[in-house]
């Protein structure tokens, strides 16, 4: 079950004996306006590194201080127990208190006192219990089994997901199946049914009602609301531009049309559209709440001003903002840079070289990039020049699930008795083979390698029914890919293991969190295969597996040496970092292939790419390469239009008149290409419809002529692998 933190409710406290408030700290004149407001409906539109936490702090205590309102009255709310309980410290701090009878918390910390005390309204018990995640994927697996034939199977996560989309835009189960427009939404209709039924059955909610459930009573039951209004006459929201609708009726229900409600955002900071947030919550603010007053902070205190003039005037062309342009105090600071490589490999170099002299210097280096799968190449770099580096936000590349899954049975085809890695993957993915069958062959060994031990008993068929056959099949697996492996360079090896046993579609239905991003490291896999491939012609499986496992060794690693930070744009909301390297500036990566076919979702990968760059204080270097290995084939590039809406004087470009034109125009020469009537039509980011799943955006490409093969994310979010030539594919002409 899953515990709800960020939740505080304390009682009124005095202050501690001999204490004051501590003399307000000082503020800028916008931050004293915004800290300062009447009544009424406030939007402060905070800027990166504007100081917005400070203003939401001192809100709190000039409400208390200096108005006399009664800190009961007081609530606020923000998304993450971490940026809740920074609140609180601080507020308690300025207050010179050790208990705060404001409630400071999340929007489920909220709701769950909300709910536990009003659940009855809904017709259900108040002693509810809470489904965390694995109480969730557990529920659906078992759902979709008992769907009959006349439904089609889907991802456990995928009809989580869908169901999580629509109730957080508060619409509720009862859709007939039959209604749905194409098989995989009749499943999810069908599951979505059955789900709401079983909580409601087990008296249980999910992390999604403490929301949803919440947002209802406020906005049906009028007694509630009027109840929750009385008690808080001051509600303020931190992080605006992430709440989803349900969050936007909370907030709504509470203050009423014109109530206190001040909220604090950055439009230009949205980037978590995938979760459900509403960019148009802060865009209409003033709509939804006429006469609000908005405020403005704009003085940047954290990068220095090349930064913000490039972060600057990439935002600006966005069209869906309510403008602002970050300024500060500071003068100097180093130029942008952006480098063009001629590869990825050459980028990874050149970005460890310089992180590693920046580390050196002292201060945090980090390296952001688009997606997990990128982490690879610049880990390789780290290793072979021993920077100590971590990843936030996730594990290293080859300390991944799915990349073990796939070296352990290359390791058993290099050396036979290596156990470890066959107790590993005997059942991955799943043969119905279980730790019984493991037991018993490890009593059978008497010393001798469990891969002996099964093959002579699969050779007696010592196994009954269906162990037999799945046994049989792995050991003949395996003999075939140990003669394959004599003569096969890597990354086909990989790609025969996968395909024999059907690796990539384990993956995608998968109980696990993010599979996209699994598949996406599988794929950054074949390709770091494939460069292996290239660099040693005559490289052999058990030098590579030996040359992964010097690589791997961290023992000469200093730990007290300054680590590079490796992780992901949108990890890095929130965090800042002396220097920032932003890698992989390419159409495909930043914007990402699947916003190419709609206009909104580029604006949001370009507020994405403002946030990365706002991360940094000292220094920005932006970097793309010309060629780079995708999908385990060497393809050329186009950089990033972001880089292009640079201005020319904030920006130094370092080899990038490589190229042979501008971004622009190489952007443009791409665009011309796909339009050609053959099969460079079908490249990455071109738009298409698929007879079954419908629209789609081509993610990878492998192969040519009749063996082309691509990978199309569809609007549903699944991703599917088809043969060109025989799907039932039409590529879309501006529709």
């Amino acid at each position: 079950m899953r515990s709800i933190g960020g939740f505080r409710a304390f009682l009124g406290a005095p202050r501690l004996p001999g204490t004051m408030t501590e003399p307000t700290i000082k503020l800028n004149a916008q931050q004293r306006d915004a800290v300062t407001a009447p009544d009424g409906p406030v939007l402060v539109l905070a800027g990166a590194g504007s100081g917005k936490t400070r203003v939401i702090v001192e809100r709190i205590v000039w409400l208390i201080d200096e108005r006399g309102i009664d800190p009961r009255a007081i609530l606020a709310v923000t998304f993450t127990n971490r940026a809740a309980g920074e609140m609180r410290e601080r507020v308690m701090k300025r207050l010179g208190t050790e208990r705060l009878a404001s409630w400071v918390g999340t929007f489920h910390s909220f709701g769950l006192f909300v709910l536990r005390r009003e659940m009855e309204h809904l017709g259900r018990s108040k002693t509810f219990s809470i489904f965390d995640d694995t109480d969730q994927v557990g529920l659906m697996k078992r759902l979709i089994k008992e769907l009959g034939p006349s439904y089609e199977a889907v991802s456990p996560r995928d009809a989580l997901h869908w169901i999580s989309t629509l109730k957080a835009e508060l619409k509720a189960p009862g859709v007939e199946p039959e209604d749905a427009e194409d098989p995989e939404e009749k499943s999810f209709r069908e599951l979505w049914t059955r789900y709401h039924a079983s909580l409601e059955r087990a008296s249980a909610v999910d992390f999604d009602d403490l929301i949803v459930l919440t947002a209802r009573l406020l906005s049906e039951n009028e007694e509630v609301r009027e109840r929750y209004r009385r008690r808080y006459k001051h509600v303020l929201v931190d992080e605006y531009q992430d709440t989803n609708h349900a969050q936007y009726v909370i907030a709504r229900s509470l203050a009423g049309d014109g109530g206190n409600l001040f909220v604090v955002g950055d439009e230009d900071q949205s980037i978590y559209s995938w979760r459900g947030a509403d960019l148009h919550n802060i865009l209409d603010f003033d709509k939804d709440f006429p006469g609000a007053r908005t405020c403005r902070l704009e003085q940047n205190y954290r990068s220095a001003a090349p930064i913000l003039a490039a972060a600057n005037g990439v935002v600006a062309h966005n069209v869906d903002r309510l403008g602002k342009t970050l300024w500060t105090e500071q003068s100097g600071g180093e130029a942008v840079q952006f480098h063009l490589l001629s590869t990825g490999e050459e980028e990874a170099r050149f970005v460890v070289d310089s992180a590693s002299k920046r580390a050196a210097g002292g201060g945090s280096v980090a390296v952001l990039m688009r997606t997990n799968g990128q982490t690879r190449a610049i880990e390789e770099a780290c290793l072979r020049k021993n920077l100590a580096y971590s990843v936030l936000g996730g594990v290293k590349f080859y300390g991944r699930k799915e990349i073990k899954d796939l070296l352990a049975y290359l390791r058993i085809l290099v050396n036979p008795s290596d156990d470890e890695a066959l107790r590993r993957v005997i059942n991955i993915p799943a043969r119905g083979i279980g730790d019984v069958t493991l037991e018993k062959l490890a009593h059978a060994a008497h010393g001798r390698n469990l891969l002996e031990v099964l093959r002579e008993r699969v050779g007696l068929g010592a196994f009954a029914g269906k162990a037999q056959e799945a046994l049989a099949a792995f050991v003949t697996l395996l003999e075939d890919l140990a003669r394959e492996s004599q003569t096969s360079r890597i990354a086909p090896l990989i790609e025969q293991l996968m395909e024999r046993t059907g690796y990539r579609e384990f993956i995608r239905l998968s109980d696990e969190k993010d599979f996209r991003t699994r598949l996406e490291v599988l794929d950054e896999f074949v390709s770091a295969c494939a460069q292996y491939d290239t660099r040693k012609p005559d490289g052999k499986l058990e030098d590579y597996l030996q040359e992964l496992s010097l690589m791997s060794d961290t023992d000469g690693l200093d730990p007290a040496a300054p680590q590079l930070k490796l992780l992901t744009c949108h990890a890095a909301k929130g965090l800042e970092f002396d220097h920032v390297y932003l890698i992989g500036l390419e159409e495909g990566f930043l914007p990402h292939a699947s916003s190419f076919d709609a206009e909104e979702a580029i604006e949001e990968e370009r507020r994405l790419c403002y946030v990365a760059m706002t991360r940094a204080r000292k220094s920005l270097t932006l970097t793309a390469a010309e060629t780079r290995i995708v999908f385990g084939e060497t393809r050329e590039r186009i950089v990033s239009r972001f880089v292009d809406e640079i201005p020319a004087a904030h920006v130094v470009r370092v080899n990038a008149g490589r190229a042979g034109a501008s971004v622009r125009a190489a952007a443009q020469a791409g665009s011309a290409a796909a339009q050609r009537p053959d099969g460079n039509r079908l490249k990455t980011g071109a738009r298409v419809r698929h007879a079954k799943f419908g629209k789609g955006v081509v993610m990878y490409t492998a192969g040519a002529g009749a063996k082309l093969k691509v990978t199309i994310r569809f609007a549903t979010g699944i991703s599917r692998q088809f043969m060109a030539n025989a799907a039932p594919i039409e590529i879309l002409e501006g529709k």
